[in-house]
């Protein structure tokens, strides 16, 4: 197995600065930047003290490469090895950071290791079996399948030559899927398990390339770095699109509750139970005691989950006809652990009654004709036809040690802990997660945040039977462990502003270094114009105000010889303004909801190939979605871009938790800056940068929204750009024509 060579070079002078004008021993360019000349020093200064460093660096100044530098200047310290963790939730980024550390392997001195790396994505992603395609939930449950039955012979298959192949230079997942897939010994094709050879190199590897579910998802967590034999303590993690972190974490937590998913976790559950009796026999093994514990709790709360989602539709359907947002409720915790307590409590209660009748049980076993498994086990029915209080184990009480189950304080994680550990068969049609799991979930959820106020439980009337969802706050409850238990931290983005609301707002120690880098929306060849005659909220939605931002589109495709890129806040108002319109000689491509990966790499061929043959394309797409934020616009593909409107999310019972959680958190007001301005605010950010990907790019960039100059919004753009103001379109027309006649491309 090949092991990572270490550097001895010292970099940092006394004064953070570079020695004497030297280059850094891991440099991917030829010449650095003076951004990327600061941001290495800084960096390498908070990581020296095991702390973070949060970055917002404009598109284009080389960050990832400074980032690398810094980390790999650390990490391969002789006595001071660390594993760099590159974390990021785009694909396209993957190949990124590969490419960049063969830039730096091939201008490293004689004597020093090339640097080794391993790119990780989901499972399914570098399966190479027939069912890597399934949806999730299905490939889960048939790779585990295969794995526990030794069914899957790439998997089985030793990694240690293939893996010594595997180091040798750094390949992209893809690269790594195709080598493992084609892999031969002997001259006898014999594949190998792409995830698995990533697992069990990552450890050895300099650095691992993966998404940020490997650190702030709990359960991948636990999984992903015990398979790779790494500690928190081992990592050097870089954040790529750090302003993404927040509403992944969040999302993780964002879990579903239904009287349905209860109902059928209960039937999951008894499958499970009479597999586990099967395999234990009548003996008084403690999980299975567990699991009928956990059965008649799940029995009993299946009813009054039901009646209570009855009661709480009743009082949402009062407000029928109102906003959306009337149709929800907040849904206290203490409400929730009252439902959980009255299905614990009956559980208690029923077997105290169940030892007495038991007791009383003639030395034969009969009591009024009746065996005594009957007597403990048969209790009658519910509503719905489901056993009461009996298991399909029937013959015996059935008590945990202590007579009621576990205690108190442990019953909510003790549930959860069996529900989400159940096993069952499945059939091949069925894609979804399990009932009990997912139940398991949002019980954990409840149980590991429910003490503070950052969780909030919302009912919605979106259904039959309605939804409660689980919203997680405050992201610090899951990231501020984890930035404090790693050996540092690089957070960094195009849009990461302001720095120290993400230094705050993910936990981190408040000895953060907090560094913003001039924006790129700022010289000549970049300018922003605001239409102030354009207004994108739904209340001033009208044909007219369509016609307006159509008239300002049509005035960008009339200046501009090259591409365009249009964005909106959802598909329904990009389909809007732009489907249908005769645009004349550029043809609309639009963005849908289905699109994959292999469809945006496409497109990227398609870009460069309208341009070869002298045409033109204008995309249209919604901001944070794929055009958006999923492609590298390489080239200066794109000669101007087109936001409409700003993405604000619609009034709910969250936006109002959210927003309070923040004034009470961080102080009063900041939680509309912060909370409800700022996130939405980003993705028009990340938008306009979309054709900046090099410092010399050139781009014209219209903001149709005449918010963008005031209040909180104007606050949210950088502090030192100088808009262009335009009142109509063929104002806008105008101002571009001579941006386009005037700045040439860059060569």
């Amino acid at each position: 197995m090949l092991l990572r060579g270490r550097s001895s070079v010292a970099f940092m002078s006394a004064d953070n600065g570079i020695n004497d004008g030297r280059i850094p021993t891991y440099q991917a360019h030829e010449k650095l930047r003076t951004v990327q000349i600061e941001m290495i020093s800084e960096s390498i200064a908070a990581l020296e003290e095991h702390g973070a460093i949060v970055t917002a660096a404009p598109t284009g100044v080389g960050k990832t490469a400074a980032a690398l530098s810094a980390a790999l200047e650390i990490s391969r310290r002789p006595g001071q090895e660390r594993t760099i963790m590159f974390m990021t939730g785009r694909q396209s980024q993957h190949r990124i950071v590969v490419e960049t550390v063969r830039e730096i392997n091939l201008r490293l001195p004689a004597d020093e290791p090339p640097v080794t790396l391993i790119d990780m994505i989901g499972q399914s992603g570098m399966c190479v079996q027939p069912f890597a395609n399934e949806h999730p939930a299905l490939f889960t449950s048939l790779c585990s399948e295969a794995r526990a039955d030794a069914k899957c012979r790439p998997f089985l298959a030793s990694t240690k030559a293939i893996g010594n192949l595997a180091l040798n230079r750094p390949l992209h997942v893809h690269e790594l899927v195709k080598m493992s897939r084609d892999y031969e010994e002997n001259g006898q094709s014999t594949p190998v398990c792409p995830w698995k050879v990533g697992r069990e190199l990552a450890r050895h590897a300099d650095i691992i390339v993966c998404d940020y579910n490997h650190l702030f998802n709990e359960s991948v967590r636990s999984a992903s770095m015990g398979g790779m034999q790494l500690e928190l303590e081992d990592l050097i993690v870089i954040i790529d699109e750090a302003h993404n972190l927040p509403d992944r974490i969040r999302n993780g937590l964002e879990l579903k509750l239904t009287p349905d998913m209860v109902r059928n976790a209960t039937f999951e559950v008894d499958e499970y139970l009479q597999t586990m009796e099967s395999a234990f026999g009548d003996s008084d093994v403690e999980v299975v005691e567990m699991i009928r514990w956990a059965h008649n709790v799940v029995t009993r709360l299946r009813p009054t989950m039901r009646a209570w989602f009855r009661k709480l539709g009743v009082e949402v359907a009062a407000n029928e006809g109102k906003s959306p947002a009337d149709r929800q409720r907040e849904v206290s915790i203490t409400e929730f652990h009252d439902l959980m307590n009255q299905a614990f409590d009956a559980r208690a209660t029923d077997k105290a009654q169940t030892t007495l009748t038991v007791s009383s049980v003639s030395v034969d076993g009969q009591s009024e004709g009746k065996p005594a498994g009957e007597v403990a086990g048969r209790q009658g029915q519910d509503e719905e036809g489901t056993p009461k209080g009996g298991t399909s184990g029937g013959g015996r009480a059935n008590l945990l040690p202590d007579e009621g189950g576990p205690p108190a304080e442990l019953r909510l994680r003790r549930l959860a802990e069996v529900l989400q550990g159940v096993e069952i068969t499945r059939e091949a049609d069925e894609i979804q997660d399990l009932a009990a799991h997912r139940l398991g979930s949002i019980i954990a959820a409840v149980e590991q945040f429910g003490h503070t106020s950052a969780l909030a439980l919302v009912f919605e009337d979106n259904s039959a039977n309605g939804v409660i969802t689980s919203h997680l706050l405050d992201p610090s409850l899951v990231s501020g462990t984890i930035f404090s238990k790693v050996a540092g931290s690089i957070l960094m983005s195009g849009t990461l502003y302001p720095p120290e609301l993400y230094s705050m707002i993910l936990g981190l120690a408040k000895n953060t270094v907090l560094r913003s880098f001039d924006s790129p929306f700022m010289n000549d060849r970049r300018p922003v114009a605001i239409a102030s005659d354009v207004n994108g909220t739904h209340r001033q939605k009208s044909e007219a105000m369509t016609a307006k931002i159509q008239s300002h589109i049509a005035g960008m495709v009339n200046s501009c010889d090259g591409h365009i890129a249009v964005f909106a806040p959802s598909y329904a108002r990009i389909a809007e303004y732009v489907a249908g319109h005769n645009w004349g000689n550029i043809k609309v491509v639009m963005e849908e909801r289905t699109w994959g990966k292999q469809r945006t790499d496409r497109l990227l061929d398609d870009l460069e190939d309208a341009r070869r043959r002298g045409k033109r394309l204008l995309l249209a797409g919604v901001f944070a979605g794929k055009l958006a934020e999923g492609i590298d616009y390489r080239n200066n593909i794109l000669d101007a871009v087109v936001c409409i409107g700003i993405p604000m999310a619609p009034p709910s019972v969250e936006g109002k938790a959210l927003l309070k959680y923040f004034d009470d958190k961080f102080g009063r007001g900041k939680g509309m800056r912060w909370a409800m301005v700022q996130p939405p605010m980003n993705a028009v950010l990340q938008a306009m940068g979309r054709p900046i990907r090099s410092i010399d790019d050139r781009a014209f960039i219209l903001l149709l929204d005449e918010r963008h100059q005031r209040g909180n919004y104007q606050a949210c753009l950088p502090d030192n750009l100088s808009p262009i103001i335009t009142h109509d379109g063929a104002t806008t027309q105008m101002i571009a024509q001579r941006f386009f006649s005037k700045t040439k491309p860059a060569e």
